[in-house]
């Protein structure tokens, strides 16, 4: 997330180029995330992460090994470089996130998927100081041992997931072939319905997120005019610090509920982000940065709870996908609109369109999910 955009850079791409090609990678990503939940309903989940990372493995290694621009647009476009926030596996979360609910019960998902967070960020967090390396390397920008590392590490998480058992489905309580029919078809429209809310809400987080995040690091080095060796760290911060705040929100989600954690995590973060664009110092932006950024991420896997909770075990996949999906597509549009404005020496539009969205999500989660908060964790 550092590192590709200010490489893209390096290799003189445009913010409109850079934004263009992040926006190609949402769709993608939506695309397939609708065909990955439910492929993980029907098939398991070990595969198909398996097969993710021996592609993410090869997107890296190819990207080190050319400068060509159609090479590395393919690349990004399939694993997502420069778009991740948290160290979920792309458009394999609804994969992820089921595998994960056949393991926990229902009343703890929001401490699992919290604790599944945090390590993502701790992971970025690694990451991001990372990329500090190539500014300090006698002064050079070469990226390519980077990305040499990247694949390196996705070939050793494939082979670990290559060992781990699969996950299997939990048994309820009540056996498919003696629910009536009447009532089999009601909890399927009560699932539509349930995911329908999900797609409407999320277009307004979506759009949001993709203003405000995939270009951050390219925004800080025109506004303020730096490199990687001091974007990285304060990155780095950020992803720690909301490793922090994911635990503390599995610990909240247990006691207070998930979807009232989120909405209240995202109210603070939405506050912050309409400040943000008229800090005028480095230091002070670079906080106000990593606190925003620590508490609207780190109350990711309650949001993941609310969402996988709100259907049943059999449609858990295609809920994940049908989420992460509706994130993503209009995700697409932010880096677009983000890129154009700050092309245009606008550094202020894309964080303030970004927080009146994400008010308006937060409002509109809140009135769906905030009410049910105790039935979706026994759901």
């Amino acid at each position: 997330m550092v590192d590709f955009t200010l490489y893209l850079r390096f290799l003189h791409w445009s913010a409109t180029s850079i934004g263009a090609l992040l926006a190609g990678s949402f769709v993608l990503g939506a695309l397939l995330s609708l065909l990955v939940g439910p492929a993980s309903d029907r098939m398991g989940s070990k595969l198909l992460l398996v097969f993710y990372e021996i592609a993410v493995a090869l997107a890296f290694f190819t990207t080190a090994c050319t400068i060509d621009p159609w090479a590395i647009g393919c690349a990004a476009v399939f694993a997502g470089f420069g778009r991740g926030a948290n160290g979920a596996p792309g458009c394999f979360v609804p994969a992820e996130l089921n595998w994960l609910s056949r393991l926990v019960r229902p009343g703890r998902l929001g401490a699992a998927y919290s604790v599944n967070t945090a390590m993502g960020f701790i992971g970025m967090g690694v990451g991001a100081l990372l990329a500090i390396v190539p500014a300090l390397v006698a002064g050079t920008t070469e990226y390519r041992p980077l990305f040499l590392m990247g694949g390196g590490i996705a070939l050793v998480i494939a082979a670990l997931l290559a060992i781990t058992p699969e996950a299997r489905a939990r048994r309820t309580s009540v056996s498919k072939t003696v629910v009536p029919i009447d009532i089999e078809v009601i909890t399927k429209k009560t699932d539509r319905y349930r995911m329908g809310q999900i797609v409407v809400i999320n277009v307004f987080s979506g759009i949001s997120l993709g203003l405000s995040g995939p270009l951050i690091a390219y925004w800080f080095a025109v506004k303020f005019h730096l490199d990687a060796l001091h974007i990285g760290p304060v990155l780095a911060m950020a992803f720690f610090a909301s490793a922090f705040a994911a635990f503390t929100t599995g610990w909240l989600a247990e006691t207070f509920g998930s979807a009232r954690v989120f909405v209240a995590m995202q109210a603070v973060g939405t506050l912050l982000l309409f400040s943000f664009p008229f800090i005028p110092s480095f230091s002070l932006a670079a906080m106000v940065w990593i606190l925003r950024f620590a508490i609207e991420r780190g109350a990711t896997g309650a949001m993941e709870a609310v969402i996988v909770g709100l259907v049943g075990f059999r449609n858990r996949g295609l809920a994940g996908g049908i989420s992460t999906a509706s994130l993503a597509l209009p995700r697409a549009l932010g880096p677009i609109g983000a890129g154009r404005w700050i092309a245009e020496g606008d550094l202020m539009a894309p964080f303030l369109t970004a927080a009146v969205l994400q008010t308006v999500y937060a409002v509109l989660f809140g009135i769906a999910f905030m009410s049910r908060d105790r039935d979706i964790t026994n759901y």
